[in-house]
């Protein structure tokens, strides 16, 4: 006889975030060389005292062997209706979904040829009911930088994403999970960069 789990115990909830990396990471074709940079330590503290400790330009390079183009990734998940981010021109201290040293990372790597460079949002829809879906976009980061210059808020959903260039990639449900069609999403928007 088997014995009865524990249902007093608490289940420990996987983050989010680290959900939509493990579906970007499992979405990813073979052709592409897959590099998630490490999080500092510090980064999980929230301080004035960590203001000038490293902070990462992006989550992730992946760079894909068919194109010959190097693609930098910051990736984002939300189960609100819209993502908030900072302002790049102000100095001061803000606790936004998309930071400033994410933007301006972001658009130093964009510089260069053969460089993609941009946000992966994912939006989480009806989250914990059987309607429940997720939408993801792949937005560079100078039409997201025209974007927050043009909209009269501090943050955005993805309406406001779509008018200003964000793309669409295509997701599949499998049981509980999503996984993202990377490799027709990479084909269909960067292939006549080659």
């Amino acid at each position: 006889m088997q014995k009865e789990k524990d249902k007093s115990k608490p289940t420990k909830k996987k983050n989010t975030g680290k959900l939509f990396e493990a579906a970007i990471k499992s979405s990813t074709p073979p052709h592409c060389l897959l590099i998630r940079i490490p999080d500092p330590p510090q980064s999980f503290i929230k301080s004035e005292n960590t203001r000038f400790s490293r902070q990462n330009p992006c989550d992730y390079l992946c760079y894909d062997s068919d194109t010959g183009l190097l693609h930098c990734w910051e990736l984002k998940t939300t189960s609100a209706k819209s993502m908030s981010f900072e302002d790049i021109d102000s100095d001061e201290i803000q606790s936004k979904m998309i930071h400033k040293h994410q933007i301006l990372g972001l658009l130093d790597f964009s510089k260069y040829k053969g460089v993609e460079a941009g946000f992966l949002f994912n939006f989480r829809h009806f989250e914990g009911e059987p309607n429940y879906i997720e939408t993801t976009y792949y937005m560079d980061v100078n039409d997201f930088l025209k974007m927050t210059k043009s909209i009269d808020k501090k943050s955005f959903n993805e309406i406001d994403a779509a008018l200003y260039g964000a793309k669409r990639i295509d997701g599949v449900k499998k049981r509980t999970r999503f996984s993202w069609d990377i490799d027709g999403f990479l084909k269909s928007q960067f292939q006549s960069n080659k």
